[in-house]
């Protein structure tokens, strides 16, 4: 029932005069009036007085009446809508309503309370407004006995199980009652479930998994509705310990332990399967949660909705054998083509169980001389699989609780390796042990039932080759002046090539050096690698450095916190595991006076140049004038060369040296092998 908005006083007072006191009390009043106004004209105004009081005691009454009687249980609300329904799939929910009162209801206003998740489509009668979760619908009066109805469409996104509430109610003002009503009952409210999504979801991982292992998973999807989807989404949330593989067809790898898949256009009954492999670690017994998410959209990108979600867990267990393979004394390392490594397989039974009739077998791959292939007490097949097993070491036969065993062999890395395209690089040798055991009882299977794996990758190392070449006689880009054989206190010039050359990985942070000796001199004219020739004085070309790395370096022995704080201050600085070295932002040829060194520097070198493609290469001159001393000797034009760089696939630093330059010009054809001597000068 409505609440009646009536001062508690005034219904105290209508009530006494409803009961034998309100004549007396009437009549008190009467006498206290003529008592206090004997005056005929006071009596008009009592009685004035009264008769108004009389007509809002009579009016109220009405009121009271009027309230009475009114029912707003009879004004119905309900919602018809289907109990269950597909996420996604268009529905279609009748909010009716009728006025089973016999007064006319004025100003009716229809409210319906939805779920977030409700996408609201249309209606059949124009809503007023929508704010949010809430429709609000403004009608025409209603006459007694009335009736109407809403018609609504929507869709509700959601996964499959969920329920969803919806509500509704009526607002009006009954005829001659200045009171709005709302009326609502159990009719006007309805609970929506999802039985059924557009889509099939299944994740096909394995239950259990050895620790370190390799795991591979299936996602398989299916749109079983009539709908065709413009977008659909696959994300997979993977555990810490999930060290990503593969996948097929390749997922985004943005986000750390996230995979995804954005696929377009899926129509009716379309099908497809995503495959990601990786490497799971964690403790015994552990257990690790892979989560998948569906989520579609059947008409923009920024509506998709999650229709299905997943969740496979996978526990660890440990393996009975720890197996470890070691090459060249570490599990990790870096070759060079040439090498010959030693592969030591190691394996102790973990478990407390004898295992029986172990085999050992080792297959490797990659850019290695088969021809070399040397095994200790073991035996190698047509494709170089190399097995072990009780027959050269009995111990394989009853492997005991913690008994260990070492197996090895050895091979050499190629000495050339086959270079004819830019993505020849980023070779690796790649070493798989499996371990099976092969149980002969008499009900077992004689196949063998592999107990674990494990994989060896060694990265081949960049090569990285500066050659040293002088000459009198040149190509005249940069014309030399003086004499051959050098005689005293005459000068002569030079003309000094560097070529570089590398093979296999990219390399970066490339810094070639070289320092004069103290009777040869910087003449100023270079070529640099573009091919720009530049000519000029001894300051041509000059350049001295920052040197705080220099004093850093120098610095190296002191505590690490006093050299970490210089390097804050220092600009352009990288530290690898065994050097700290300036980077290079762009490439630069100069000479330090300060220190005598020819450097030249640069950011990135391509793999392979001067393989597949000509080899870098500057030219520069330099002048010498021999003293007495000299007289019978070859000069030393300048030093050994040094070339460092850091390989970008592996990480290490790569560093080649040429040996040193003489007057004797071993390159230089036209110089005989005496001229290279210095002789008393020929005017004294």
């Amino acid at each position: 029932m409505p609440k009646n908005f009536v001062n508690e006083k005034t219904d105290e007072k209508i009530n006494n005069y409803l009961t034998g006191e309100a004549e007396d009390n009437l009549q008190d009043d009467l006498d206290n009036i003529v008592k206090k106004k004997p005056y005929a004209k006071n009596k008009k105004l009592v009685f004035a007085f009264l008769v108004l009081l009389i007509i809002f005691i009579v009016a109220y009454l009405m009121y009271l009446k009027g309230q009475g009687s009114f029912d707003n249980e009879k004004v119905i609300v309900e919602i018809e809508a289907p109990n269950e329904i597909l996420s996604g799939e268009e529905i279609t929910l009748l909010v009716n309503y009728k006025n089973n009162t016999k007064v006319i209801l004025r100003n009716p206003r229809v409210t319906f309370f939805v779920p977030e998740e409700f996408i609201f489509i249309s209606s059949d009668n124009e809503k007023e407004r929508e704010d949010g979760t809430v429709l609000v619908w403004n009608l025409k009066d209603l006459s007694a006995g009335e009736s109407g109805k809403i018609r609504l469409f929507g869709k509700i996104i959601g996964s499959q199980n969920t329920e969803y509430d919806f509500d509704s109610e009526i607002a009006y003002f009954p005829e001659n009652i200045n009171y709005e009503y709302q009326s609502s009952n159990d009719a006007s409210k309805v609970c929506l479930k999802i039985t059924a999504v557009p889509f099939q979801l299944s994740v096909e991982c394995p239950k259990f998994i050895i620790n370190g292992n390799e795991t591979k998973c299936v996602i398989s999807y299916q749109n079983i509705s009539s709908q065709s989807f413009k977008y659909l989404d696959l994300d997979v949330t993977m555990p810490k310990d999930f060290n990503y593989v593969s996948s097929d067809p390749k997922a985004d790898e943005s986000d750390t332990y996230q995979l995804s898949w954005n696929l377009e256009n899926i129509e009716p009954n379309a099908s497809g399967e995503l495959v990601f492999k990786g490497n799971l670690e964690g403790e015994r017994n552990e257990e690790k949660e892979i989560e998948v998410v569906l989520e579609a959209s059947d008409s923009n990108k920024n509506l998709i909705a999650e229709y299905a979600r997943h969740k496979v867990v996978i526990k660890i267990q440990e393996t009975p054998i720890v197996l470890s393979q070691m090459i060249n004394g570490k599990k990790e390392y870096f070759t060079y083509k040439g090498e010959e490594l030693e592969y030591k397989i190691k394996l102790k039974n973990n478990s407390d169980l004898e295992i029986r009739g172990l085999v050992i077998n080792s297959e490797i791959k990659g850019s290695v001389d088969f021809d070399s292939l040397s095994v200790n007490n073991g035996s190698v097949d047509n494709d170089h699989k190399i097995t072990w097993s009780a027959f050269n070491i009995p111990k394989l036969a009853v492997f005991g609780i913690g008994e260990e065993v070492e197996v090895s062999f050895k091979i050499k890395v190629k000495d050339f390796i086959d270079v004819n395209i830019p993505s020849d690089k980023n070779f690796v040798i790649e070493n798989k042990v499996t371990i099976k055991e092969f149980n002969f009882d008499l009900n077992s299977e004689k196949i063998g039932k592999i107990i674990t794996t494990h994989k060896a990758i060694v990265k081949l190392d960049a090569s990285l080759f500066i050659r040293t070449g002088g000459y009198f006689n040149d190509d005249g880009r940069i014309k030399n002046s003086g004499v051959i054989p050098p005689e005293v206190d005459r000068k002569t010039e030079y003309t000094i090539h560097w070529n570089l050359n590398s093979l296999l990985n990219d390399l970066e942070n490339l810094r070639i050096v070289s320092v004069l000796p103290d009777n040869v001199n910087w003449t100023g004219n270079f070529i640099k690698a573009d091919g720009e020739i530049s000519l000029g004085n001894e300051n041509n070309g000059a350049f001295i450095p920052n040197n705080k790395m220099k004093n850093i370096l120098e610095d190296l022995d002191k505590e690490d916190s006093e050299v970490d704080g210089k390097l804050e201050s220092v600009d352009n600085f990288q530290e690898g595991e065994d050097e700290i070295e300036i980077k290079i932002e762009k490439e630069k040829f100069y000479y330090n006076p300060e220190t005598r060194e020819i450097v030249w520097e640069m950011p990135f070198l391509e793999a392979n140049i001067g393989v597949i493609v000509p080899a870098k290469e500057v030219v520069f001159q330099v002048r010498i004038e021999p003293r007495e001393e000299d007289i019978g000797k070859v000069l030393e034009l300048m030093g050994e060369t040094r070339a460092i760089a850091r390989d970008k696939f592996t990480g290490s630093f790569i560093e080649t040296l040429d040996s040193g330059l003489t007057t004797e010009l071993p390159d230089d054809y036209s110089i005989g092998v005496e001229e290279g001597i210095v002789i008393q000068s020929s005017g004294g």
